[in-house]
């Protein structure tokens, strides 16, 4: 569902009209909705369900990667939001090597030092600024021979949006129009209404938060709800 599919439903199902509750409140509150879903999703995965992966040639001596011309935002670049780092350091190789986390401030030699001595067996990265380093720095230049996978949170959503863009699973889109009930039903003074959508919007996001796993399936611990209570 779009975003205007979301709105329209919510209207339906309120026997609500665009006059009474428009697009411009409707905005607000849908964003709003979609971040609760979000975040609820954040907190049975830890943030591994949303990711992107980047992809970029390695380059001949080159230790540093620029985010943005990885295509990665600056509010992204940030260490518990970096999955995993992978890379191959010559044309024939294989399988990726793990790339790992290092903190910068314990190496005892200056980071050119790694660039030629590390060994390609135990590469290491770090992050400073909007950079990411990788060491050893490459000898040779391998297409697609970096890859990154970065966790980050969904950017919001407006009456443009897709449904591409909204990005829980497309099965529960309906829960953002679940949400968006309470809070048509809240503004008209019906709180019985309310209080029924809220049961059955907390309901929705028990069915969706038991079938979320992490990306690595590992399996998630059910939370405790407190029923009948507005968010």
């Amino acid at each position: 569902m779009n975003w205007t599919q979301i709105y329209n439903r919510a209207l339906r199902q309120t026997h609500t009209n665009a006059a009474d509750y428009s697009t411009t409140i409707a905005d607000i509150d849908l964003e709003l909705r979609y971040q609760e879903l979000v975040d609820e999703i954040v907190s049975v995965t830890e943030w591994d369900y949303f990711w992107d992966k980047w992809v970029t040639n390695t380059v001949i001596w080159q230790s540093e990667y620029v985010a943005e011309k990885l295509g990665i935002a600056p509010n992204d670049l940030d260490i518990k939001k970096i999955n995993k780092v992978f890379i191959k350091y010559t044309a024939t190789q294989t399988d990726f090597t793990r790339v790992v986390y290092q903190n910068p401030g314990v190496l005892e030699e200056h980071p050119d030092y790694y660039a030629t001595k590390q060994t390609t067996d135990a590469p290491f990265f770090y992050i400073q600024d909007n950079s990411i380093f990788v060491y050893p720095a490459p000898t040779e230049i391998v297409a697609g021979g970096l890859e990154l996978f970065v966790i980050h949170k969904p950017a919001a959503i407006d009456t443009t949006s897709t449904e591409g863009d909204i990005e829980i699973p497309t099965q529960f889109h309906k829960l953002i129009s679940d949400g968006l009930r309470i809070d048509i039903f809240l503004g008209q003074g019906k709180e019985v209404d309310a209080q029924n959508a809220q049961v059955r919007y907390d309901s929705g996001i028990e069915d969706m938060v038991s079938v979320m796993k992490k990306r690595y399936n590992q399996p998630i611990i059910k939370r405790n709800v407190i029923p009948n209570t507005f968010r």
